[in-house]
C-alpha cells in the first residue's frame, strides 16, 4: 500500500480531464450509495407508516400522540432525504462543466450529506424514537411503567447508536471525500 503522501503526489500530477473523469466515476458510485440508502429508508418508513397509522385513530390519547409523532417523523425523514438529494439529483458530473465547477458541484453534494448525517439526532432519532416511546407509554398505561421504562432505555440506546454510526460515517467517509475534493480544487485553482 502506498503512503498517503505518494497518493497525494499522484493526485497533483493529474490533468484536468483525468480529474474530471476521477470525480465523475466517484460521483456516480456516491450517488448510487445515496439512492440505495434513501430508497431503503423510504421503504422502511412506508412500512412503519402503514403499521402505525391505525394507532392514530384508536387507543389512549398519549398513544395516539406518539403514533402521530411517528407519522410526522416518517414524513420529515422523507422530506430531509429528498431535500438533500435536490443537490444530488443529476446523475454524474456534466462533462460540459469546467473542472472547477464540477468539483464545486461535487463538494456541494458531499456537504449536503455531511449536514444531513450530522443532524440525524433531531430529524430522525427524536421524532421516530420519541414517538415510539410515547406510543408504548400510552398503550401500556400506568401499570406498564416497568416495561415502558425498559423500552425507553432501549430506545435511548438505539438512538445513541444511530447517532454514533452516522457521525462515524461523516468522519470516516464524507470528510475524507470532502478533503480530497478540496485538494483537487486547490490544484485546479492554483
Amino acid at each position: 500500500m502506498k503512503p498517503a503522501s505518494d497518493t497525494a503526489d499522484e493526485m497533483t500530477r493529474l490533468t484536468d480531464e483525468e480529474i474530471l473523469a476521477l470525480v465523475e466515476t466517484r460521483s456516480l458510485r456516491f450517488q448510487r450509495q445515496i439512492r440505495f440508502r434513501d430508497w431503503r429508508e423510504l421503504i422502511a418508513g412506508g412500512v412503519a407508516a402503514v403499521m402505525i397509522a391505525p394507532a392514530v385513530l384508536r387507543g389512549p390519547l398519549v398513544a395516539r400522540a406518539g403514533a402521530l409523532i411517528i407519522l410526522a417523523g416518517v414524513g420529515l425523514v422523507a422530506f430531509r432525504l429528498f431535500a438533500a438529494r435536490r443537490l444530488t439529483a443529476p446523475d454524474g458530473i456534466d462533462p460540459a462543466l469546467p473542472v472547477a465547477n464540477a468539483l464545486h458541484v461535487e463538494l456541494d453534494r458531499v456537504d449536503a450529506q455531511i449536514s444531513l448525517l450530522s443532524g440525524v439526532a433531531w430529524w430522525y432519532v427524536a421524532p421516530l424514537l420519541g414517538g415510539s416511546v410515547l406510543l408504548t407509554a400510552g398503550s401500556r398505561g400506568l401499570s406498564g411503567w416497568p416495561y415502558t421504562l425498559g423500552y425507553t432505555a432501549f430506545a435511548a440506546l438505539l438512538g445513541w447508536g444511530i447517532i454514533v454510526l452516522n457521525h462515524r460515517a461523516v468522519r470516516r467517509t464524507l470528510q475524507p471525500k470532502r478533503k480530497e475534493i478540496m485538494s483537487l480544487l486547490a490544484q485546479i485553482e492554483s
